[in-house]
């Protein structure tokens, strides 16, 4: 009478049994190992530290809504990193809770972005495409739009640039600024072009303290004080005005040592006064053409002490549209 043999002599007397294991066997541990990258990438992807990098350009350009999704567009690339070698991904941070609400992100090309920063690297595929479903957002909660740009650098493993957009999302709509703590200009001017500006231009800074309101219109830059600003009382408030550009070249000669454009002024000399603007009073200067602006830095200076009051510095839209 034969003894029957247990389960390790059958495996060892059968090549076919012992694939079938060795195939089983694998595929497992490359299911576990999808599942854990997966986790890994996850988490990598939603460790993050929101910094200011104005070399981080990008711009939200635009909001839809269509049926019942969400969809911003706009474009993001890293100065001197070829878009292609970048990953972008858009999250909605909830104001008050700190909250995410991460977006489906789908890169596309931008051959106007590319044209204006026209240079050594290509930019082109810096278009985004984010989306969600609208039923994620609560009514009436505000949103800051956080931008993520991934790439490699230098090694194995990758690195991760965080920004905020300083774009809001409320009741559907985007915002220049969060708009339950800016406090609205007074619109009961009698400028038309004051009231042009604050309807139709784009904001890029708000500083409460000091007293000052930063726009865009019409291929210009608008600074309109309140009467917080702390002007200079021999008449000579100095405003720093710094563009600075990708191509250096392009900079006037004296200027190319310092990498930006100087364009410094006086408050008062630039003053606009063809208008009543009270209780406003404004400054406008033109915003250069002659090379592409990655950023501006502005504030106000104290001449004097040669320090700096305070500075702000941003990225410009529309330069292509």
């Amino acid at each position: 009478m034969k003894k029957n043999k247990n389960i390790f002599e059958i495996i060892n007397g059968s090549f076919k049994i012992q694939l079938i294991i060795c195939v089983v066997l694998s595929t497992i541990v490359i299911i576990g190992f999808v599942i854990l990258n997966s986790k890994i990438d996850k988490q990598e992807l939603y460790d993050y530290t929101v910094t200011e990098d104005n070399n981080l350009i990008n711009s939200i350009e635009d909001i839809i809504i269509d049926s019942d999704k969400l969809i911003l567009d706009g474009y993001a690339f890293l100065l001197g990193k070829d878009a292609s070698d970048t990953s972008v991904s858009l999250f909605l941070r909830n104001i008050f809770n700190g909250k995410e609400i991460w977006l489906d992100t789908k890169k596309c090309n931008r051959t106007d972005v590319n044209l204006y920063f026209s240079s050594e690297y290509n930019y082109e595929y810096s278009g985004f495409r984010a989306s969600i479903k609208d039923n994620k957002l609560n009514d009436d909660e505000c949103y800051e739009i956080i931008i993520n740009l991934n790439y490699n650098e230098n090694g194995p493993g990758k690195v991760k640039k965080t920004v905020s957009s300083n774009r809001f999302i409320l009741n559907g709509q985007l915002f220049d600024y969060n708009p339950y703590e800016f406090i609205k200009p007074d619109l009961e001017l009698k400028s038309e072009l004051l009231r042009n500006v604050f309807n139709d231009g784009q904001l890029y800074v708000y500083q409460k303290e000091a007293g000052m309101y930063i726009y865009q219109y019409e291929g210009k830059l608008y600074w309109i004080a309140t009467d917080d600003f702390n002007f200079n009382a021999n008449g000579q408030t100095y405003i720093p005005y710094q563009p600075h550009t990708s191509q250096k070249s392009k900079l006037p000669a004296d200027q190319v040592q310092y990498g930006f454009d100087n364009l410094d002024f006086y408050f008062e000399q630039y003053e606009y006064k063809d208008d009543i603007t009270e209780p406003y009073r404004v400054a406008i200067r033109e915003i250069p053409v002659e090379y592409p602006i990655t950023y501006v830095r502005t504030g106000l200076y104290d001449l004097t002490n040669k320090t700096w009051l305070w500075d702000w510095s941003f990225h410009l839209d529309n330069l292509f549209n």
